[in-house]
């Protein structure tokens, strides 16, 4: 038998113990894909403007650990009312929201929904994370939540001139939710549910006269091109956000957890904010310029009928304690706020 000398056998060992440190260097420090999924246009404002600035922040901060890969355009999960289960189930690590199209899950969103209570998307969207944070809304308890936001408050979108609310008795008016819905049908209009991409469609056939819509929403899905017709009655807002669960979160590496945090929550919420009231402005000056679109303001007389019917709907919705506990906590966030706190 040939002999083999210790040498020999060091070597050897040595040079396999190295060819497996060089096959798994790489994947101790292999760089993390989360799948970051928007069904709305590669286009659209909010897109462009606020959540691409946010997760490329988050990718060159976390270069080499982590990389949160954008699918815009419902590239990954076209369907706005399966977002929910879509992260829940793993299709896709982050998603931006429309709470209302997962009816029941997120019920205490409501309060959100109430028409008149919030004069700009700065009041609504700090005053629902107010609540998130102080722990009063349901729904929450798997998730975490980098964006708590709301839409602008909505006004209303017609193909036929509407100047007093009186001219909105019969009209098919698309609701984003359930209050929206109550709301609009004490205006004497019926409401129809559906997502908001379908809607310039259904307005188009005639299945809708009209929406209760902001300007970035209007003009993000070509609800525009349908409806010219604009009437200047501040209605509800929408909670929107973007989730991903704790336990994607959780299973990241520590560091990544951080990064993601340091730009989540409250700097997100008012940096997305920010972008869209002066988004409202911009949009709104463009739409005032266009010949074959008319803006309709309110007067005094219809502004006080208005708010008495929505009055009444604020007071219906608030018939239990809980919602009364919700109202009363959103009225004390906008004193604050409108305090300057």
């Amino acid at each position: 038998m040939r002999k083999v000398s210790t040498a020999a056998v060091l070597f050897a060992a040595a040079s396999t113990m190295l060819a497996g440190s060089t096959t798994f260097a790489p994947a101790l420090s292999k760089e993390i894909t989360l799948r970051f999924a928007y069904f709305g246009g590669a286009k659209n404002h909010s897109w462009v403007n606020a959540m691409v600035p946010w997760y490329k922040r988050i990718n060159k901060e976390a270069k080499g650990i982590l990389k949160i890969d954008p699918y815009p355009g419902g590239t990954l999960m076209r369907n706005p009312r399966a977002q929910v289960k879509a992260i829940t189930d793993g299709v896709i690590d982050i998603g931006f929201v429309v709470f209302s199209y997962t009816p029941g899950r997120f019920p205490d969103n409501n309060v959100l929904e109430l028409p008149t209570l919030y004069k700009d998307l700065n009041e609504s969207g700090r005053v629902i994370r107010a609540l998130y944070n102080k722990g009063m809304l349901r729904g929450y308890d798997k998730f975490y939540v980098p964006l708590l936001v709301t839409t602008y408050p909505y006004t209303f979108h017609f193909t036929k001139p509407v100047k007093k609310i009186a001219d909105m008795k019969g009209l098919k008016i698309r609701a984003g939710g359930p209050v929206a819905g109550a709301a609009i049908r004490a205006l004497g209009a019926a409401p129809v549910g559906m997502p908001i991409p379908t809607v310039a469609e259904n307005i188009s056939k005639g299945v809708l006269d009209g929406a209760a819509t902001d300007w970035n929403v209007l003009t993000s899905f070509r609800i525009d091109q349908v409806a010219k017709h604009h009437y200047m009655q501040l209605f509800s807002t929408v909670p929107i956000g973007i989730l991903m669960t704790k336990k994607r979160l959780n299973s990241l590496p520590k560091k990544a957890q951080e990064i993601i945090k340091k730009h989540s929550g409250r700097v997100y919420d008012q940096s997305y904010i920010d972008v869209n009231m002066q988004l409202q402005g911009v949009l709104l000056k463009k739409m005032q310029a266009r010949k074959d679109h008319t803006i309709v303001w309110p007067d005094k007389a219809d502004k006080a009928a208005y708010d008495k019917v929505m009055d009444g709907v604020v007071q219906k919705w608030a018939n239990n304690d809980r919602r009364k506990k919700l109202l009363a906590a959103v009225r004390e966030e906008l004193k604050k706020i409108r305090a300057g706190k």
